[in-house]
């Protein structure tokens, strides 16, 4: 199991101890590190990032591309499937600088209101109104993005059309039936 922050957990001023809980559970943490691992004989590469907010809270230096080059440009030439764990879906042009397969964001709530197949969502933290990343799987070249609406309740800003959502992804090899 991989966790990567999200700007809550920095909001609420308990990061340290969110952090240790997770941890607890056997949760491995990527704080702009990757891990590469073996399914089935397939060669995975699990990345993440901080959320942003990491800035205000614990690491004042904070740079997201610095970090992503620092940490990740090695990747480029590495032939496994690479994942990115990122929480903000709005920053995917810094994403696809990178070579990752998959990334897999949260942050927009589902764009907190939807119309059902008219309206994917209608304002999202960071993206305003109309967020083009609300929600779903988006196609970027060969990368693939995915953001879930994630399962967050706040009774002061209800999801409207919106239900919560736990995503379930299927990977499957290019010699897969």
């Amino acid at each position: 199991m991989y966790y990567v922050t999200g700007n809550h957990e920095f909001w609420s001023n308990d990061i340290t101890n969110i952090k240790d809980t997770i941890r607890k559970y056997g949760v491995n943490i990527l704080e702009n590190k990757y891990e590469q691992i073996k399914v089935k004989n397939s060669n995975i590469i699990i990345a993440g990032i901080d959320d942003p907010d990491v800035a205000i809270y614990e690491k004042p230096n904070f740079n997201l591309l610095r970090e992503m080059n620092n940490n990740f440009i090695q990747l480029e030439d590495n032939t496994a499937f690479k994942i990115l764990l990122a929480h903000r879906p709005e920053l995917i042009e810094e994403y696809k600088k990178f070579s990752f397969d998959l990334v897999l964001s949260g942050h927009s709530h589902g764009g907190q209101v939807r119309i059902p197949f008219i309206l994917n969502g209608l304002y999202a933290p960071n993206q305003g109104w109309f967020p083009k990343y609300a929600g779903g799987m988006y196609k970027h070249e060969s990368l693939r993005h995915i953001v879930s609406r994630g399962v967050s309740f706040n009774p002061r800003l209800p999801r409207i059309f919106n239900p919560p959502e736990v995503v379930i992804i299927n990977i499957k090899g290019s010699g897969a039936k």
